[in-house]
């Protein structure tokens, strides 16, 4: 219990963060030995970006509606009426190409199941997009930020048929700690933008 007490407490910080509330909550909570220190916990909090409240609240709220973590950080972007998924693909590409975007590689899980099996499966196509110059900036700060590269767009047909675009969300990565250095913040926001705009254009088939 003291566990889910913690994590509770932890959430409720995180979502509290910034008002005269969450003192009252420390003072409640932080009553046990081994409970976690969440004044400690608000010190280490306080230094991070000052959007990282709306960011964690946001994934929380998202985690309980759907109840797995992969669509509480994933963008979902729905194909317009009459936008097939050729239309969608060269959409991407047209735009991917407008900003300087590099596609650096396509899978299609799909096809290469169907080849393997002889059955027909749901539409699953993968493009990776990349900026080489931001990403080694990213990773002069910090290696980890490999896992994030390259900037991936999925294209799912789901069990009804439709079809979606998914992509990560990048504001936890961007704004989910300690604010990000202004040069590399600005280089990382701007990709943000161009793969929202790659995908929204894609997902209306804007050529």
């Amino acid at each position: 219990m003291t566990i889910i007490r913690n994590i509770l407490a932890l959430i409720g910080l995180l979502t509290l963060m910034g008002t005269g509330f969450v003192y009252l909550q420390l003072n409640a909570v932080a009553s046990q030995p081994d409970d976690i220190d969440l004044v400690a916990e608000k010190t280490v909090l306080d230094q991070f970006d000052p959007k990282a409240k709306a960011v964690y609240t946001t994934f929380w709220k998202k985690l309980k509606e759907f109840g797995n973590a992969a669509d509480a950080t994933a963008l979902k972007y729905p194909l317009a009426d009459g936008v097939s998924p050729e239309d969608a693909e060269e959409a991407m590409k047209l735009v991917a190409n407008e900003h300087n975007m590099k596609l650096v590689g396509e899978l299609f899980p799909s096809q290469q199941v169907k080849v393997e099996t002889g059955k027909e499966q749901r539409f699953l196509k993968i493009y990776q997009f990349c900026n080489p110059q931001v990403a080694m900036k990213m990773l002069d700060y910090s290696d980890a930020f490999s896992a994030y590269l390259p900037c991936r767009i999925a294209m799912v047909q789901d069990k009804a048929g439709n079809y979606n675009l998914y992509a990560l969300d990048m504001d936890m990565m961007i704004y989910g700690g300690k604010a990000l250095p202004p040069e590399l913040l600005a280089e990382v926001t701007k990709v943000q933008t161009i793969m929202t705009d790659i995908m929204k254009r894609g997902a209306a088939g804007d050529f």
